[in-house]
């Protein structure tokens, strides 16, 4: 791969024609998003936007340690999740990368996805009041964006920078991430000290993930959770740090002894990292400025309701748990626009004080979470040839019990309940290029239905067999009961 550069008066990199194998040359045309260090460029080629690092610091012989550092983390993680089948249809294809050490900057080119970001895809539809179709929507988006962080911590990778704006939705509706710079893998266990701690300070508990990423302690699925609870925040308001009422930070700050010990703290991180003066603020800060941190809430939170009871100590450690709970949850609540005041309870328990938060994403997938009717589950395991599918591979079929509304659906023509096709990719993974698929049916809406067969009856794709991995992210193919299957309870087919 190489680049030769025909720099515009437009933007510094715009014109610049890169090399990839396999497409050939890309010249790059105007910046689709933009910060201090990197640029993401649109090209002449529709699917393909490039990433470009300036590595530039005004010396002839020297470039930026920080973007090249960037550089090399985000390409590290692309080749991690590029090893990892069921990880690779998760984010961005990557088509390519390379470092231009006489002109001073490094690409990285990879797939243009068409859709939105959670954070404008929500702000889109709260001008419109968010109406009962959009919030299932929501909650369906959401719950699928968690889904695939589990996908990741199975395999050891710790998220640490989940946020909305490194969340696409599709046009087809599938969930996409990008932006992997901030990875913990598995790479960096038992390395952590040269782990590079690199996140947005309104989604990350700093005081504990930095001072353990020093110490040698690896995050844990605790900072993801954290992190997801702050995002469901600003999914719903617009808003990361969350706002407080004038009389109450005046009683506070007329207070100083129920955040001192914590601003002791930050003034400590100051010293390490002096660059998140700016960022992280102190709580007195945060407090005049009437909007506080979600890692800070729940400790000033603490405070305060001990400088209120008068009795605090001598309650039992479990009711002060249930008071600090249910205190940051009315606060939360009353920040939500009502159609979804539902999250303020999620919210609460993902980003609550470590010892009383959620253990697992799943246990917050289930506060969102939209189950079935007993009689759809019912027909689903009873009629679905799915769980006759994993049944004959000796695998769970556990997962009908969690089944959502958004995952299922009627196909008219056999009278029985489908299941999403990402839902059935999820539970196959290796075995889905090699489950053969006929379209049954398709209705008025442009769902597609299908059923499981022998590669002698498939479908034909492109030069292939149609198989379930080619659909595996197409949320408008469902996978079913075969037409004239009994509609009888109790009969598996």
């Amino acid at each position: 791969m190489k680049a030769d550069a025909t720099e515009s008066s437009a933007d510094k990199y715009s014109g610049l024609t890169i090399d990839l194998v396999g497409l050939g040359k890309v010249q790059l045309t105007h910046v689709l998003e933009s910060n201090t260090e990197t640029r993401i460029y649109h090209t002449t080629q529709p699917r393909v936007v490039v990433k470009m690092f300036d590595l530039s610091c005004g010396k002839p012989d020297e470039i930026s340690y920080g973007p090249y550092m960037s550089f090399g983390l985000e390409l590290a993680n692309f080749e991690d999740i590029l090893g990892t089948e069921d990880l690779r249809p998760l984010v961005p294809a990557y088509y390519g990368a390379n470092i231009n050490y006489d002109k001073k900057y490094a690409f990285i080119a990879m797939e243009y996805l068409e859709g939105q970001d959670l954070k404008s895809w929500c702000a889109e539809a709260s001008s419109g009041g968010y109406e009962t179709e959009w919030v299932e929507e929501f909650k369906e988006a959401v719950y699928e964006a968690l889904t695939i962080m589990t996908r990741f911590h199975r395999h050891g990778i710790i998220l640490i920078d989940f946020k909305p704006d490194n969340i696409i939705r599709l046009r087809e509706r599938g969930i996409k991430f990008v932006d992997l710079g901030a990875f913990f893998t598995p790479r960096h266990y038992g390395q952590t000290d040269k782990y590079v701690y690199s996140t947005t300070p309104d989604y990350a508990e700093l005081l504990i993930d930095a001072s353990n990423v020093q110490a040698g302690v690896p995050p844990t699925e605790a900072s993801d959770i954290f992190s997801a609870g702050v995002a469901l925040f600003e999914l719903a308001t617009g808003a990361s740090r969350l706002e407080i009422e004038d009389g109450t930070a005046d009683e506070i700050l007329g207070n100083p002894a129920i955040f001192l010990f914590r601003d002791s703290q930050i003034r400590d991180l100051w010293r390490s990292y002096p660059h998140l003066r700016e960022v992280f603020p102190l709580l007195e800060t945060q407090l005049r400025e009437r909007r506080i941190l979600f890692s800070e809430l729940w400790h000033l939170l603490k405070g305060y309701v001990a400088n209120k009871l008068p009795d605090w100590e001598t309650l039992p450690a479990e009711q002060r748990d249930q008071i600090i709970l249910a205190t940051g949850t009315t606060f939360i609540m009353e920040q939500l626009p009502p159609r979804l005041q539902w999250l303020a309870g999620p919210i609460a328990q993902a980003t609550v004080l470590r010892s009383l938060r959620l253990k697992k994403v799943a246990e917050l997938m289930r506060l969102i979470a939209n189950p079935v009717s007993e009689s759809v589950r019912e027909d689903v395991e009873c009629h679905n040839c799915l769980i006759q599918n994993l049944r004959d591979l000796e695998r769970s079929v556990e997962f009908v019990n969690g089944l959502n509304t958004w995952e299922a659906r009627l196909n008219p023509t056999t009278g029985h309940w489908a299941v999403a096709m990402p839902v059935a990719w999820g539970q196959l993974l290796d075995s889905a290029q090699f489950t053969c698929l006929k379209q049954t049916y398709s209705d008025e809406h442009g769902h597609r239905y299908f059923h499981i067969v022998g590669d002698l009856e498939a479908d034909a794709f492109e030069d292939d067999k149609l198989t379930l991995w080619h659909l595996k992210q197409d949320h408008f193919a469902w996978l079913g009961a075969a037409a004239g299957a009994s509609r009888r309870r109790g009969v598996i087919q």
